[in-house]
C-alpha cells in the first residue's frame, strides 16, 4: 500500500515539473492572452492574441498593428494616445533582456502617429551615436532644392477671358459679359454675340488654321492643301487681293504635302500692300516674338506690349494692333477688312498625332488667321473669297470626313504680291488707268494747219 502511494507521488511530481517547464516565467502571474480594447480600432478590438513564449511577464496587444508585444517586468505598458492627441513625451522604449538600457534603440511609433521630434537614425554597434551618418538621398534628388515642376510647352495655364463688345442693341443682354475660352482653345477664342457663347477663333466663318483648314462664309469647313513653297490666291476682288505662302513637309506615305500658311500678302486701294509672316523657328518660345510685319515694303516695329498699335499716314487708314505681348495682332483697313493673325508652332503632340514628322531644327511656325470683310462684291473669288458670293454653292464633297477643295492650278499665283492667279479680279487704280490708255482707240483727225494723227484736238 505504501509502495503504491509512493508511486502516485512520483507521478504527480513529474507532472508538476512538466507543467512548470512548459509555462514561461511570469505567465503564471500574468495572462498568456491579450486583446485590444480600443473602440476606435474596430478591426482589432477584442481579438484574442497568444503571448509569445519568449515574453517573461506576459504581453499586451498593440491595437494599431494588432500584434502582441512583450511587457518588461513590473513596468506598466506604455500609455496609448488616440490619433488626435500628441504625447508630451514618447513612451518608454522597450529593452530586450540581453540589451542594456544605457543604449536603447529608438522608440517605436505606430505608422499613423508622428512624434514631436523624429527618432534618431539607427546606429550599428560599431558606430557612435554622437556622429550619426547623414540620411540617404537618391543620387538624382537634393533634399535642399527639389527639382522644379515640369511645364509642358505651348500650354496656357489660365484660360483667356473674353467679352462681347458689339454695341448693337440686339446684343445688349450679352454686351460686356465675361466668358472663359473653351478647353480646346484656352488662349484663342471670341464671344459669338448672337448665341452669347465663347467660340474658338478657328471655328468661326472666315478662319484659316492648321493644315490649312478653312471655314467659308457659308459655315462649311473644308481643306485646301496646295503645295509647299508655293503661293495661292485666298481672296481676289476689284479692290482687294490676298495671297498666301504655303510651307510644308512631304509625307512619304501620302501623295500630297503637309502644308501650313506661313505668310499672307495683301494688296488694296491704289498701291498699298501689307505682309504678315511667321519667322522660321527651331525651338519655340512663347516669350519671343516671331511675327514679321511690312507696310508698302517697309518693316513695321511695334513695341511688344498688348494694346500697342501702329497707324498708316495715308488713306485708307490702316491700323495694326497687338492683341498679345508677342505673336498676335489684328490688322484693320477702314471699310475694307479686319484680319486677326497669330503665330503658332507645330507641337510634338500634334506631330505625333498627325504623323507630321517634325524635327528639332524647325517647328514649322505658321499663321492662324481670321478674316472679316466689309465691302466685297459679288464677283469675289479665291479659295476663301468665293464662299462670300451670294450664289455660291460649295464644291466640296459634303459628308466626307475631310472635305478637300481642289483647284491648285486655278488658285496658283507666281508670288506673294502677284495678282495673277486665273481667277484674279484685283486691279489697282494706277494699273486700271495704265491699261485703259493702252487699249483706248482714239479717233484720227487732220487739222487745217496740216497737223494730223490720233488723239489730235483741232482748235479754231
Amino acid at each position: 500500500m505504501a509502495r503504491s502511494f509512493a508511486n502516485i507521488v512520483v507521478v504527480l511530481l513529474v507532472m508538476v515539473v512538466a507543467i512548470v517547464e512548459a509555462t514561461p516565467p511570469g505567465i503564471a502571474n500574468h495572462p498568456s492572452h491579450s486583446h485590444c480594447s480600443d473602440d476606435e480600432i474596430k478591426q482589432c478590438k477584442n481579438l484574442p492574441h497568444v503571448c509569445p513564449k519568449f515574453c517573461p511577464d506576459g504581453c499586451i496587444t498593440e491595437c494599431r498593428s494588432c500584434k502582441p508585444i512583450c511587457i518588461d517586468g513590473p513596468s506598466p505598458p506604455p500609455p496609448f494616445y488616440p490619433p488626435h492627441e500628441s504625447p508630451l513625451s514618447p513612451p518608454p522604449p522597450f529593452y530586450p533582456p540581453h540589451e542594456s538600457p544605457l543604449s536603447p534603440p529608438p522608440p517605436f511609433y505606430p505608422p499613423h502617429e508622428s512624434p514631436l521630434s523624429p527618432p534618431p537614425p539607427f546606429h550599428p554597434p560599431h558606430e557612435s551615436p554622437l556622429s550619426p551618418p547623414p540620411p540617404f538621398h537618391p543620387p538624382h534628388e537634393s533634399p535642399l532644392s527639389p527639382p522644379p515642376p515640369f511645364h509642358a510647352p505651348h500650354e496656357t495655364t489660365f484660360p483667356k477671358k473674353v467679352k462681347c463688345k458689339s454695341k448693337n442693341k440686339k446684343y445688349s443682354k450679352c454686351y460686356d459679359q465675361e466668358h472663359t475660352c473653351p478647353s480646346t482653345c484656352p488662349g484663342t477664342c471670341q464671344v459669338d454675340c448672337v448665341s452669347c457663347k465663347p467660340v474658338c477663333s478657328c471655328d468661326m466663318p472666315g478662319a484659316v488654321c492648321q493644315d490649312p483648314r478653312f471655314i467659308g462664309a457659308d459655315g462649311i469647313t473644308f481643306y485646301f492643301h496646295g503645295k509647299k513653297d508655293k503661293d495661292f490666291c485666298l481672296v481676289s476682288d476689284s479692290n482687294l487681293h490676298i495671297n498666301a505662302h504655303f510651307i510644308g513637309k512631304r509625307n512619304e506615305n501620302m501623295k500630297r504635302d503637309f502644308t501650313w500658311v506661313q505668310a499672307i500678302g495683301i494688296l488694296y486701294g491704289t498701291n498699298h500692300s501689307i505682309s504678315i509672316g511667321a519667322q522660321k523657328t527651331a525651338a519655340w518660345d512663347d516669350a519671343i516674338d516671331r511675327l514679321s510685319l511690312n507696310f508698302d515694303g517697309e518693316s513695321i516695329v511695334i513695341p511688344n506690349n498688348k494694346g500697342e498699335s501702329w497707324m498708316s499716314e495715308s488713306g485708307p487708314t490702316t491700323y495694326i494692333t497687338r492683341t498679345s505681348n508677342n505673336n498676335e495682332v489684328v490688322i484693320e483697313v477702314e471699310n475694307i477688312f479686319k484680319i486677326t493673325a497669330k503665330v503658332v508652332p507645330i507641337t510634338k503632340k500634334e506631330s505625333k498625332v498627325h504623323n507630321y514628322g517634325i524635327t528639332q531644327d524647325d517647328c514649322f511656325a505658321h499663321l492662324e488667321l481670321g478674316f472679316k470683310f466689309f465691302s466685297l462684291s459679288d464677283e469675289v473669288n479665291g479659295v476663301l473669297g468665293q464662299t462670300y458670293r451670294r450664289n455660291y454653292v460649295s464644291r466640296v464633297k459634303m459628308g466626307a470626313s475631310m472635305p478637300v477643295m481642289g483647284g491648285d492650278k486655278e488658285f496658283s499665283a507666281s508670288g506673294l504680291f502677284k495678282a495673277d492667279c486665273s481667277v484674279a479680279k484685283f486691279k489697282a487704280v494706277n494699273e486700271i488707268n495704265e491699261g485703259s490708255l493702252n487699249n483706248l482707240e482714239l479717233p484720227s483727225l487732220r487739222c487745217n494747219s496740216g497737223i494730223s494723227g490720233r488723239g489730235v484736238v483741232c482748235k479754231r
